[in-house]
């Protein structure tokens, strides 16, 4: 008995052995560098529409990495702003998108886990991958799609 179990055990480890990669993976991350520049390019264009909002940089995973809460910004746009870019990063989809969406004919789109039907939240594209994203909140809704736009969009 001893002899099959030590067998079978073998076996088991040779069929994990066997099996080996065939292609590494690279990917290209939002570093903090990035980050920074891109709250510049959002304080500028929130400025410019005289705006003052919360702004928040992710990662590609969905985790914050700057952020910035501009003079004046409510309080309640802290977490908004997070939720928003979290929602662009993890659908790879702007949020106003999915507003759309959820005030036409897919309510239920609203219910996604994560979802935040409301403009302002855009992934950050370059070399067609998803690297991170932006989330604004704190003004009119028409400014904060075109402040989350216009920072995703400068990062080329």
């Amino acid at each position: 008995m001893k002899k099959l179990l030590l067998l079978a055990a073998l076996c088991s480890m040779g069929s994990m052995t066997a099996f080996t990669a065939n292609a590494t993976l690279t990917q290209t991350i939002l570093s903090y560098s990035d980050a920074e520049k891109l709250l510049t390019v959002a304080t500028d264009k929130a400025n410019s529409l005289h705006a003052n909002v919360c702004i928040a940089i992710l990662d590609q995973a969905g985790q914050l990495l700057a952020f910035k809460r501009m003079d004046n910004a409510p309080v309640g746009c802290i977490d908004s702003s997070i939720l928003k870019a979290r929602a662009g990063a993890l659908y790879h989809t702007p949020t106003d998108k999915y507003m759309g969406r959820a005030n036409g004919s897919e309510p239920a789109i609203a219910t996604l886990p994560g979802m935040v039907p409301l403009g302002g939240g855009n992934p950050i594209v370059f070399n067609n991958n998803v690297i991170g994203s932006v989330g604004v909140s704190g003004s009119a809704n028409p400014n904060e799609i075109a402040i989350a736009q216009t920072t995703a969009d400068s990062l080329k």
